[in-house]
């Protein structure tokens, strides 16, 4: 019976931290480029159980495996392209194809799909709340919001002046599993070694989330049920344990 309270408590704690990540999905599902997370449990002390005859003890006939508790494995990211919403922005920029924009950070660098970008005081572009979007030489200083981004990143002013701003700098990564995810839809990947993006930049354009919300609350009310049911097992147990003890003291 105790052994019922391991597997049961292990279910609700794996649950509870699947209904965090189905939480935090749903809550960055507007956020542009957000790429969706999975939950992974797996199962730890699998055991084989086998019955034993009578008059043939020694031989042994399996009858079903058994788990004793419900681990946790990975958080996995979901890296596939999401659609576009056409904005118009002058400022708003989203990525066709492997790659992602760099932030420059208080912190150090930072990886982004996120493509809706505004001007600082200083006039630099900028992820709001994150930090200066990098260009090839360095970050990228307007002294206008009226430009024009071609498909490679290239910057320029939209008048008759032509002012090159500079180009916007985009990487990719071998292995994206070797990156870690922060907030606001940011990425870093410290001792991974960047290489050249084959991604183009869209002006005037977001690319949206990669999360499905219907997907999502299925997997929400799933979790729930299991969380609930295992909890309302764990009563039983308890009774029962309840039960046992009154009747040894009779």
């Amino acid at each position: 019976m105790f052994q019922g309270y391991y597997t049961l408590g292990s279910a609700m704690i794996s649950q509870n931290r699947n209904l965090n990540v189905i939480s935090n999905n749903m809550a960055n599902s507007s956020t542009p480029g957000y790429k969706a997370d999975k939950y992974i449990s797996s199962t730890f002390r699998d055991e084989m159980l086998y019955r034993s005859g009578n008059k043939t003890p020694n031989r042994k006939t399996a009858i079903g495996g058994v788990t004793a508790i419900q681990a946790t494995n990975a958080r996995v990211t979901n890296y596939e392209q999401g659609g576009y919403d056409i904005t118009e922005g002058k400022l708003d920029f989203a990525l066709n194809g492997n790659g992602f924009f760099v932030i420059q950070t208080n912190n150090g660098t930072v990886y982004t799909r996120n493509g809706s970008f505004i001007t600082d005081e200083q006039g630099y572009l900028t992820l709001p709340a994150v930090g200066r979007v990098m260009g090839t030489n360095g970050p990228i200083q307007l002294t206008t919001d009226n430009i024009v981004v071609n498909t490679d990143g290239t910057i320029w002013s939209d008048d008759d002046a032509q002012t090159y701003y500079g180009a916007i700098q985009l990487a990719d990564f071998e292995n994206y599993a070797d990156m870690i995810k922060g907030d606001n839809g940011t990425f870093t990947a410290e001792g991974v070694a960047a290489r050249q993006a084959d991604a183009t930049v869209n002006q005037g354009k977001l690319e949206r989330s990669n999360i499905s919300a219907m997907d999502e609350m299925t997997s929400m009310m799933s979790a729930q049920r299991s969380l609930q049911a295992a909890a309302q097992l764990i009563k039983i147990y308890d009774q029962l344990d309840a039960k046992t003890v009154q009747l040894g003291n009779t």
